[in-house]
This record gives C-alpha cells, structure tokens and sequence, in this order.
C-alpha cells in the first residue's frame, strides 16, 4: 500500500536564478535528509520539463532552469502552477507539490502596429472619440497595461486607449498632426512602449471662393 500525503504549497517568482533554493522539502516533509539517497528520493515534473529538481543531500528544492512565467502559462491567467510528485521509497511515500510562479514586471507594453494612421474631418465636433489599437503586456495585474498618454499632453493619463479631439480642426492650417502615443504598465520600475499617431485632416467645403483683384493694362 502507497501513502499519499497532502499538496505542499510554495510560491516563487518568475526568472529566479538556476540554482536558487525555492524550499527545504526534506525538513517541510518531516523526512530525515540523511536517508533521502537511500530511500532514493525523486521529483517528477506532472506535464512539463524539469525546471525543478531537489538536492538528495541537503533535502532542498532548486531551481534547474530558468522559468519564464509568460511562456509556462501563455493564457495569462491570474495564477500559475508547476505541479510536482516527490517519491521516496522503503518504504513508498508520495507527496503532492505546487510551485506558483508569480509574475514580475519583465515585459514592456507594446503595439501591434507601430504607426497607425487616422482620417479625421475638419467638421468633427470638439469632443468626439477616436478608437486607438491598445497595446499588449504578456505580465499579469499590475504588472500589465495600467494608462496611456500622448506626447501633446503627458500630464492627462487615461485607462481607455482613445483620441479625443479637444480643439477644432482646420485643414487650411495644418494638414497633418503626428503624435507619439504611450501605454505604461503599472509594474515598479514602470516600462512603456510607444507607437506614432498620423492624423490626416480631411477637407470640407467651408471656405467660400473669393476674387483676387490683378491690375490689367
């Protein structure tokens, strides 16, 4: 017969030096290191490469590689897990393990597209709305997209990613606005990423013809 114990639960954060001591498992587990070889002791990834391995000697968990939390759980979901069996024999235990990988701030926001290009009407009324492409983080919560702003006003920060025209437009005078858009994250050091904003300023018909008076011999 086979004993089971119950899940033992660690938490360390993302790109951890290989190497690194995530836990004594032998001491968490009640077991005596010095019979760990012995009683050959082995850690076994469930559906993943061994990025965790454990030190027969000490009884501790280490990191064997590098994990990149993004790559181990591309769905960005809110928790990430490596699930581990520990065995150990003579007689046979078996012991449950989760490692959460919490996120760190290691991606910078970025846009799909580095230029966009908008047509707005010189008509537009003052106020209206304009959808921008947001940009994309691969970290999680605080550490992905927190704000956005433009070079033309970096004190307004805003959560939505939309132009808003605060001054009427006028084809006669300027034709063209280019722009450089912001997106930050929220992580400690902030990281940004940006992208340029071509605004075309379409023409309508609100200057009447006039004559310009030329001296004729």
């Amino acid at each position: 017969m086979h004993t089971v114990s119950p899940v033992t639960h660690y938490s360390v954060p993302e790109e951890m030096e290989e190497g690194s001591i995530v836990a004594n498992l032998a001491i968490d587990l009640g077991l005596d290191v010095k019979t760990l070889n012995n009683r050959k002791m082995r850690v076994d990834l469930v559906g993943n490469k061994k990025y965790i391995d454990i030190n027969k000697d000490t009884g501790e968990l280490f990191m064997q590689e590098r994990i990149d939390r993004e790559v181990l759980c591309p769905l960005k979901t809110t928790t990430c897990f490596l699930r581990l069996d520990a065995t150990i024999e003579n007689p046979i235990r078996m012991f449950n393990i989760e490692v959460e990988i919490t996120d760190i701030n290691d991606n910078a926001p970025h846009f799909r597209r580095g230029t966009m290009h908008l047509d707005i009407s010189e008509s537009s009324p003052v106020g209206e709305r304009f959808s921008l492409n947001n940009a994309a983080d691969p970290d999680v919560g605080t550490n992905s997209v927190n704000n956005y702003h433009l070079s033309s006003n970096r004190e307004r920060r805003d959560k939505v990613c939309d132009l808003i025209l605060k001054k009427a437009l006028d084809r006669e005078q300027r034709a063209v606005h280019n722009l450089i858009l912001t997106a930050v994250d929220g992580g400690v050091p902030t990281r940004t990423g940006t992208a340029s904003i071509i605004v075309r300023v379409l023409d309508v018909n609100d200057n009447a013809p006039h004559l310009i008076k030329t001296n004729t011999s």
